[in-house]
């Protein structure tokens, strides 16, 4: 009777646990080789969701049922995200940072040859107390460009095959502790994994900044010629999950602060309604 008992009282904890689940969002994956679909979480795509999504949609997972966004992420991305001690998280996109360059292939070795075979890096600081970065973050690496100096077009002059999209001034990773440019990398620290695709939400129910602007530098400043570019982004994704060796959508780009980056899916984001 006892171990009957457990029983039922475990398949009870483990029900509880799948109905408990919410607020969860993953978003579409696919295998380069086979083609097939899955989710960010390893787990096959469900069922209810084939022919209904593309690769790097969201979907938000709530009491073991699945609900399609808007919200999409180029499925190709490789993140890398940094847990510095004392500091929120960083997350690396190369993606939007060939983006900026205006380039990939060649772009690759601009920081990787250095990168890779290094394991401290000097301070470019201008003054001692505006460098945040210890002698072996990477923070110091990227200060290299990012000086608060340099434009995209200088950081780009030697890149061949660089055509970025804006000449903008990269922002500074000096500063001291606290200041406003350390959360151009360091995400707030109540932004949690998950905070990307249900930020929207947030903001426009009044619990964060609705002014889109105050996140997403440029994102006032868009044209038109900027909106056909990223409609060609994300049409040029698409293709390279059917074809990887397509130069001409390899090297497809578009501003690195562009709405349409993350809203790819959203028609009435493009349109301002």
């Amino acid at each position: 009777m006892k171990l009957r008992h457990l029983g039922w009282i475990a398949l009870a904890l483990a029900v509880g646990w799948v109905l408990a689940e919410g607020g969860r969002y993953l978003w579409v994956t696919v295998d380069p080789e086979t083609q097939e679909l899955g989710l960010s979480d390893g787990t096959p795509l469900p069922a209810s969701l084939e022919g209904r999504v593309v690769p790097g949609q969201f979907v938000e997972v709530e009491n073991g049922r699945y609900k399609i966004q808007k919200v999409w992420r180029p499925p190709l991305d490789i993140e890398k995200t940094f847990t510095p001690e004392g500091a929120s998280r960083v997350v690396f996109s190369h993606e939007r940072h060939f983006a900026a360059l205006g380039a990939k292939g060649a772009a690759c070795e601009t920081c990787h040859t250095t990168l890779d075979e290094a394991v401290s890096w000097p301070s470019l600081a201008p003054d001692p107390a505006l460098e945040p970065h210890g002698e072996t973050s990477q923070g110091r690496f990227c200060s290299s460009c990012h000086d608060g100096v340099q434009t995209t077009l200088d950081v780009t002059a030697e890149i061949e095959g660089a055509r970025p999209p804006v000449d903008a001034t990269l922002f500074s990773a000096f500063g001291r502790e606290g200041d406003e440019s350390c959360s151009s990398c360091h995400a707030p620290r109540d932004h949690g994994a998950d905070y990307v695709p249900w930020h929207g939400e947030r903001a426009e129910d009044g619990r964060a900044a609705a002014n889109c602007t105050s996140c997403h530098r440029g994102a006032d400043r868009i044209t038109n010629a900027e909106m056909t570019q990223a409609q060609a982004f994300y049409h040029d994704q698409m293709t390279l999950l059917r074809d990887p060796e397509n130069e001409q959508a390899f090297n497809t780009t578009l501003p690195n602060s562009f709405c349409a980056y993350c809203h790819g899916l959203d028609l009435k984001a493009w349109r301002g309604d």
